[in-house]
């Protein structure tokens, strides 16, 4: 994912709110739309960005008293440094698991000369 991507991803609302509902525990979708009052559709399409960027997995699969299946997200990401100097911003990312980002800074913006 693109730097710049990662910083609207992780300055989202609702991305920060599905971030933190999912950092204790495994939640569904449902759950996280209905407690932190984010519309279902967007709680889908910001948790599957979540996912692709790899800041949020799926945690495990479980089925419904009404034999659904419904899968439980759990949030990736441990902690974020930023970081600001020279004209720059950085972020150092730590996971629970190895990812190419996982504790390296990455330049989020570079000043430019006008």
């Amino acid at each position: 994912m693109r730097e710049k991507a990662i910083s609207r991803l992780l300055t989202d609302d609702y991305a920060e709110k599905i971030l933190v509902a999912t950092h204790n525990s495994p939640r569904s979708v449902q759950e996280i739309s209905d407690k932190y009052d984010i519309p279902i559709a967007a709680c889908y399409r910001k948790i599957h960005e979540l996912e692709d960027a790899g800041f949020l997995k799926c945690a495990e699969i479980v089925t419904t008293p009404k034999g659904k299946t419904m899968k439980l997200y759990q949030a990736t990401l441990m902690s974020a440094h930023l970081r600001y100097k020279d004209g720059s911003f950085k972020v150092k990312f730590e996971f629970d698991h190895d990812t190419k980002m996982n504790g390296k800074w990455i330049e989020l913006t570079r000043a430019q000369n006008y």
